[in-house]
């Protein structure tokens, strides 16, 4: 893939380029950045319920949220293809109005991305289980990365916390809101992926799709049509299927058997399919 091409490249991008003005600024840019709930409430300074999560990152945050989204968010996006960035903006919104309500006396600013981090940790633990990463020529097994990343994050951020005696309540919301929120839209999706399996219950397996060898075209794909199986055996009869049906049957494939039950034409398929999305 090329460099930026993601959105997920994209955010780590503008939030690198945040983190090193910041820092040479000394703070400067955090502080016009970070979540005070009295200046959202009173001076109606409401971009701050968007822009905490890139404001004041600390070291181990910056570096926690580098490795989620570049290590496994390009991996989500091949599921949930442009659905991730939003589903990122509402973690946001829902934590800043969250926190504004919730603390409206507090001096204590919101500021950091560990939300984001953990939300991205806990969606690709429970989409691709057993998915191995390649570490720099190493594949390791996602699931290990998490926990060691995860177990480092918070060993430093315990030692900070206590050499600089600053409030721990707003990580241990972030943190917590993030596996939260992960589980909650893997649930929902399963949820909505049950639905769909009973709605088609009388559609045979979707492995049966690729019956011929998968020659990506783009003139199909501009069409909407799938340039693999054109058609579905619904029963007795046969149905035009586009190419965002196909993959949703094959979303619905990935929920309910795991990563491991897709043929490498699928696999293939969801690329080529998640590659013309952006």
């Amino acid at each position: 893939m090329r460099p930026f091409q993601s959105y997920s490249q994209r955010i780590l991008l503008i939030t690198g380029v945040i983190y090193l003005l910041n820092s040479a600024t000394k703070g400067m840019i955090g502080a016009n950045l970070e979540l005070y709930p009295s200046l959202v409430l009173h001076h109606y300074q409401l971009w701050r319920i968007l822009t905490y999560p890139i404001a004041s990152l600390s070291m181990s945050g910056m570096m926690l949220l580098s490795l989620s989204l570049y290590f496994f968010g390009e991996e989500l996006e091949m599921v949930f293809r442009r659905r991730l960035p939003l589903f990122l903006l509402a973690v946001t919104v829902f934590q800043g109005i969250g926190y504004t309500l919730l603390f409206q006396d507090s001096s204590v600013p919101l500021a950091g991305a560990e939300a984001l981090s953990f939300y991205i940790l806990t969606l690709f633990l429970w989409t691709f289980p057993r998915r191995a990463i390649d570490l720099f020529g190493l594949h390791v097994r996602g699931d290990v990365i998490i926990l060691i990343s995860s177990f480092v994050f918070f060993t430093v951020s315990a030692i900070e916390i206590l050499l600089t005696k600053t409030p721990y309540f707003p990580l241990a919301i972030q943190s917590g809101l993030g596996i939260f929120a992960g589980l909650l839209t893997v649930f929902m999706y399963m949820q909505s992926a049950s639905r769909i399996k009973t709605n088609r219950s009388t559609l045979i397996s979707p492995a049966p799709l690729f019956n011929e060898e998968y020659h990506p075209v783009e003139s199909d794909f501009q069409q909407g049509y799938s340039p693999v199986s054109p058609v579905l055996r619904h029963g007795s009869s046969f149905e035009q299927v586009t190419a965002e049906e196909q993959a949703n049957i094959l979303l619905d494939k990935i929920f309910t058997h795991g990563t491991d039950s897709l043929s490498s034409d699928e696999r293939e398929f969801l690329e080529y399919y998640s590659k013309n999305l952006k």
